[in-house]
């Protein structure tokens, strides 16, 4: 508002105009009769200067108003005139960056083209996997249940139970505990193709199997043995099937160890992790190791000798005979033995749970010619099983 100005008010030509009337007036006063005359032009004169200090005034209210109204209007002017930069600015950068805007635009064509092709190919993909979960599910189910006992609609995905849909209300009348958790393990696998964006994805997968056994008679325990070794079956594009099986089944474990399904066997108890002793599934080794330490190693005898030399008769002679039976037990060792007093007897005597109250019937050195006597007949038979004590006793 620094540039505003108001109009100068000048009265003093118009005080000079009401005076020169004054003055007449006044002589006028003095002597009533003589005439004085008001000229035209003085009147005119009187009205005209009057009327130009109206019309500044009046010029100079309005002004005034103005301003005040722009104080009062401060912050809206100013945002006014930020409003008027701006626009100014925008007008200036759409000038010098045309080129760029319209590279934008054409970017922004593109990306919305090409957002409609990954929707397009990622419901295709939804579609696809859709179809992987379903046919994993059917083959794992294939693998528990003959014929069509249990399968999956792809359509509704929905278990069908021979040709009939299963719904809530017929569930658990129709399927087991052990058949649910079957049923469960395929939806597992399947679910797997889930969690895949890519083919490499594959590579990367790891699978936690928590007792899958629970509740399954033992005939599906083997069969879930064979689907966790052959998982590369089901799952192809595996280049090294990976996993972590957790369990309380002892025979489940022995399953998983003896047939090399699992590499590294650990035992957790009271907190502690620790190698899991796989001869603890398969007592014949544990004994066999003992009474190979007696004949070989020097170690002392103990009360677990007479126990381990049994079980290692009973295995052979049902190994060999199928039927075990105490005179088949007689029989295997009279066949197999020297018929001297001392190792026969006594093979036969510890291998039948004799007892004896009488102290010290056999010596050290007993044991250990009747133990040795054990382990040249098996390394006879199996000689592969003496090479593994000598490993491990």
């Amino acid at each position: 508002m620094e540039k505003e100005t108001l109009a100068d008010v000048n009265i003093s030509t118009a005080i000079s105009y009401i005076e020169q009337i004054m003055s007449l007036l006044n002589d006028k006063k003095e002597d009533i009769s003589i005439s004085y005359s008001l000229t035209d032009e003085l009147s005119e004169n009187l009205k005209k200067t009057i009327d130009d200090i109206v019309n500044a005034v009046s010029q100079n209210n309005e002004k005034v108003k103005n301003m005040n109204g722009k104080i009062i209007r401060i912050s809206e002017e100013n945002k006014t005139v930020r409003n008027n930069i701006c626009k100014a600015a925008y007008d200036y950068l759409c000038l010098e960056q045309q080129k760029n805007i319209e590279e934008i635009k054409k970017l922004a064509e593109a990306h919305r083209k090409l957002a409609e092709e990954i929707a397009k190919k990622e419901e295709a993909m939804r579609s696809l996997k859709k179809k992987e979960v379903a046919k994993t599910i059917k083959q794992v189910l294939e693998f528990f249940f003959d014929g069509d006992k249990f399968t999956l609609d792809e359509n509704t995905f929905q278990l069908m139970f021979r040709t009939r849909l299963l719904d809530k209300g017929n569930v658990k009348y129709a399927i087991s505990e052990g058949e649910k958790n079957i049923i469960a393990f395929a939806y597992y696998l399947g679910d797997a193709h889930i969690k895949i964006s890519r083919d490499d994805d594959y590579k990367k997968l790891f699978f936690i199997i928590d007792d899958p056994i629970s509740s399954l008679d033992f005939t599906y325990v083997y069969t879930m043995s064979g689907i966790i070794r052959k998982i590369k079956t089901v799952f192809p594009k595996i280049e090294h099937p990976r996993y972590i099986i957790l369990t309380h089944n002892n025979e489940f474990m022995r399953i998983l160890c003896a047939n090399k399904i699992v590499d590294k066997k650990l035992l957790l108890q009271n907190g502690n992790l620790s190698e899991f002793n796989t001869n603890f599934t398969v007592p014949y080794i544990s004994h066999l190791l003992d009474v190979y330490r007696v004949a070989r190693k020097g170690q002392t005898y103990s009360h677990t000798t007479a126990n381990s030399i049994r079980h290692i008769i009973e295995t052979l002679v049902k190994f060999q005979n199928i039927e075990l039976s105490d005179d088949g037990i007689d029989k295997y060792i009279q066949e197999n033995f020297e018929q001297d007093a001392k190792t026969y007897t006594f093979i036969n005597d510890l291998s039948h749970g004799g007892w004896r109250s009488e102290d010290a019937p056999m010596l050290p050195k007993d044991y250990q010619d009747v133990c040795e006597s054990l382990i040249q007949h098996i390394n006879n038979l199996y000689k592969n099983q003496i090479s593994y004590c000598e490993k491990n006793a």
